[in-house]
Formats: C-alpha cells, structure tokens, sequence
C-alpha cells in the first residue's frame, strides 16, 4: 500500500498535519507557560503589596487573616521584622515547607530584610517573593511568599488537557480531509495510469481524459496529445504499410504476370517476348523507385541525410529549374511565367535539396495543368525575416478534402489510385521533409479560379547560426 501514490500523498498529508500540530502545540504551551507564570509572579507581588498595608499590628485577627491569606494563595507567608523583640510569624496553611528548605528560605530572608524590597528568588524548586511592610515605628520589615515553583505553571496542565483534545479532533478531522484530498488528487493519476495500460494493450481510442486547469491538467492535456499523436502515427503506420503493399503488388503482379508469360510459352514469338522483357524492367524500375524513395524519406526523418548549407540566392536557383523545365512545358503547350524579383537575399540552403523540392513543385503542376495553362514562379521578402517562394498552376486545384492530406504518405487526390498514375506519392512528403529541415515551411492553398499555390517560407539565417 504504502508504495502506491494515493497512499504516499496520504502520509505527507498527515505527516505534514501532524508536524505542524507538534510545532503549534510546543509554542503555544512554552508561551502560555511563561505568560502563567509571569502573571502568577505580578498576582503575588500585588497582593502581598495589598496585605502589608495592614499586617501591624499582629493582632490576633490579623494572624488569622494571615492564615486564611496563605490558604488561599497555596503559599507559605513570612512576616520578619528587623526588631529581634519581635516575634516572626510563619503561615502555614497554603503550603508547608520541608525542613530541607527552612534553612536556605531563613538565609536569604534573613539577607533580604537588612535592605527590604520587592523581589523573587528562585531557590530549586520554590520560588520566594517578597515585599517590604513599613510599620508605624519605622522598623524594617519583609513580608514573604514561599510556594513550588510547579504552582506558578499549575494551569497550563488544564489547557494541556483541552489541546489534547482539540488535538486529537483535529488529527481526525485532518484524518478524514487528508483522504479525500489525497483521493481527490490522485484521480487524475490513477486515471493517466489506466490509460497508459490501454496504450500499452494497444487501445488508442478511448476518449480524452477531463483535465482541470492546474499542473494535473496540464499533464492530462500533454497526454491526451500524446496519444492522439501515438494513434496517428499507428494509423500512419498501418496505412503506410497498406500503402507499400499495394503499391508493390501492382507491380509485382504486372511482372509476374509477364514471367508467368514467358516460363508458360504463351510469348512463343519475339515481339511478345521483347514486350514481356519491357514490362518487367519497367515494373522493376518502378518498384526500385518505390523503395529508393522510401529510404530516402525514412534517412531524412531520421535525419542521416547529411546537408551541406550555403549562402545563396533562390532566385538564381528557381531560374535554374526554370531553365531545366523549360522543353518539358514547351512539349505540353505550357507556359512558365518567371515572376521572380531581381534578386532574394543569399540565405544559407542545400542548394541540391531545395533544387529536388522546387522540381517536384514544377513537376506536379506541369502534370496537372492543362494544354494552353501558364504555371507562375515568384518569390519575395516576407515579415519577421523570410523568404518566399510560390509555385502556382491555372489547373483545377485541389479538392478541399484532399487539402489537409496533400503531405501524407502514398496520398495522391486519384482515389482510383489507378497503375498508370505517375509517381510514387511521396514525391510531397520528401519535399516537405527538406523544407523542414532547412527550418522553413511548405504550404498549400488554392487560389480561387487559379489552380493550387504551394509555398515555401525559408528563415533568412537558420537557429543557431
């Protein structure tokens, strides 16, 4: 039990209550103790002040008085006067000093009364308070209190037993509000730890778990994001191997069928056998693509592509690949409109990486233009120090709900995802993957009217240069 969280929380709970309880308790008491005792102390000082206004004469109802005085303070009283023809009065009646302890108290009584004033004496366990008595002839008296230092602190022991009290309802009361913070806080936990065991057993679909606007929910939130991102990435996972497969079989099945052609006869002259060997190296070739690509793309997430930066200026580079396309948009009836500044400011890039993103850009919309369509090329500085780059084609645009897709594995918007569609479908994806890694971004929207526009924005200088 005591290795669980609930269970752990519970004790700092309590421990922490308890800790607090004893250090309340000890100060209260060491203060209420000094202040018992220093307010004893001025209670006898005042009354011995009072008594020795009418100590003399000692008449018989004064020592009477006297008696009943030192009953009701529980101390022993003294009255010595310097005159040795005078006799001491000793009151008993309230407290009875041991013989081991007359000597000492008579000492320092006996030192008190050559210069009588108004003080305390502490003297082992008994504490003696004295007050001068002026007599009607002058003769120096002292008037004195005798009694246990214990009697000074005798009614904090009465408030002890009450904070016991009040102690033991409060740790119960803590007790029970301790169980059902802890219980309270721990909710969450036990929450995140059930659902970690269905991530664990595979189960990514449960709902999001609640989360409260504190550190706990804070975590909650990060783990609702985090296995939504686990179940896309499990559902990538599944279509991407989906996506392999299906995109091997065809192939596969093509050049098979042609092997099959061959081993069975069926090509029994040289022009079905030459069309059977075509076929099979075409297919092969594609699926040697196919795999080439996705090494390629699994080396750049894993980021083992090595990039080799340098300063330079996209627009000598976009002309480039302008120049490069040119024959290919001549042979389809397209134009290629150069709409690029002068100049773009020489930021540091792959100069072969971007090259790759900006063809495979051109490459699709010289695909999905028509004959007579025009593709623009144009680039400008934009805020907060970037560099844009667009590629925009008067095709007819990408349906919308093939927009948030556009970047994913194998996705293509022919959802016949026909054999004879060119490409792989991760011509995009790898493109995107070099932008990031140049910590830009690659962007796509439709311009009504216009065809699809693919942006890429580029920072001037990268982090950490």
């Amino acid at each position: 039990m005591l290795k669980s969280y609930r269970a752990r929380l519970l004790l700092a709970f309590l421990g922490a209550i308890l800790a607090s309880l004893a250090l309340f308790a000890a100060l209260t008491l060491t203060q209420f103790v000094n202040y018992s005792r220093q307010t004893r102390l001025e209670e006898l000082h005042l009354r011995l002040k009072l008594t020795s206004t009418w100590v003399e004469p000692l008449a018989p109802q004064t020592k009477d008085a006297l008696h009943n005085v030192s009953a009701d303070w529980g101390a022993a009283l003294f009255l010595i006067y310097g005159d040795a023809t005078r006799a001491r009065f000793y009151a008993t009646d309230g407290y009875a000093i041991p013989d081991a302890d007359a000597g000492r108290i008579k000492g320092i009584l006996d030192r008190e009364l050559v210069q009588p004033r108004a003080a305390q004496f502490d003297s082992g366990d008994l504490v003696i308070v004295t007050q001068p008595v002026i007599t009607a002839d002058q003769t120096p008296a002292l008037l004195a209190a005798v009694l246990p230092a214990a009697n000074l602190t005798a009614g904090w022991r009465r408030l002890l037993d009450a904070m016991l009290y009040a102690a033991l309802f409060g740790v119960i009361l803590s007790l029970l509000l301790a169980l059902i913070f802890s219980r309270s806080l721990a909710r969450p936990v036990t929450r995140l730890i059930a659902a970690s065991e269905r991530i664990a057993q595979g189960v990514y679909d449960d709902p999001p778990l609640p989360a409260d606007a504190n550190e706990l929910g804070r975590l909650t939130r990060a783990f609702n994001a985090m296995r939504e991102r686990v179940r896309q990435a499990q559902q990538q996972q599944r279509d991407f191997l989906t996506n392999v497969s299906h995109d091997l079989k065809t192939p596969l099945a093509i050049a098979q069928g042609y092997a099959s052609a061959l081993a069975d006869g069926a090509a029994d002259d040289e022009d079905s056998r030459q069309r059977a060997f075509a076929g099979i190296q075409r297919e092969t070739e594609r699926m040697t693509q196919l795999i080439a690509a996705l090494l390629e793309l699994a080396r750049l997430e894993a980021g083992l592509t090595p990039f080799k930066f340098v300063a330079l200026d996209m627009t000598t580079l976009a002309r480039q690949v302008l120049t490069d396309l040119a024959p290919q948009a001549q042979a389809q009836e397209l134009k290629l409109l150069d709409e690029l500044p002068a100049a773009l400011p020489a930021i540091p890039i792959d100069a072969l990486q971007m090259e790759r993103v900006l063809v495979n850009l051109l490459d699709n919309a010289l695909r999905l233009t028509p004959r007579g369509g025009a593709i623009r090329v144009g680039g400008a500085v934009q805020a907060e120090n970037q560099i844009a780059l667009w590629v925009q084609d008067s095709g007819p645009g990408i349906a919308p709900t093939a927009l948030p897709h556009i970047f994913d594995r194998f996705y293509q918007a022919d959802a016949a995802r026909s054999p004879q569609r060119a490409g792989s479908g991760l011509g995009l994806t790898i493109a995107r993957e070099i932008v990031m890694r140049h910590g830009g971004e690659l962007s796509v929207a439709n311009e009504s009217g216009h065809g699809a526009r693919f942006t890429i924005l580029l920072p001037s200088s990268r982090a950490g240069e």
